[in-house]
């Protein structure tokens, strides 16, 4: 299965992350973890999938090439580029929603994860 998740920019609850990836990962066996290079949570979660065996795959945003757009811009691509099963998302803001509106209409299943 490959599942990406996402979260808001400044979300650095890895204890809570580690939790939920530990949750989806014995219902549904985690082959490749997606996720857009988060400055607080990126390094955690890569550990969790190197610490489980599972394959990564990180796009980070292109601050250079699309300024403010950046993230907006990655998410758009990751999410048509990665072709999750699913779509985890952690608290985040208007771009992670934004991420679950676009899973969502492309039939992709989004589990999302409140506090």
């Amino acid at each position: 299965m490959r599942v990406l998740i996402c979260a808001g920019r400044h979300y650095a609850d890895s204890k809570r992350s580690r939790q939920v990836l530990d949750a989806w990962h014995r219902l549904h066996p985690v082959q490749v973890l997606i996720h857009g290079g988060s400055q607080f949570l990126g390094s955690d979660i890569e550990d969790w999938a190197r610490e489980t065996g599972i394959d990564v795959v990180r796009y980070p945003p292109n601050w250079q090439r699309h300024g403010k757009q950046a993230e907006r811009h990655r998410n758009q691509f990751m999410l048509s580029d990665s072709r999750p099963d699913v779509v985890i998302a952690l608290p985040g803001g208007d771009d992670t929603s934004e991420l679950v509106n676009q899973a969502k209409a492309c039939g992709i299943q989004v589990l999302t994860v409140d506090n």
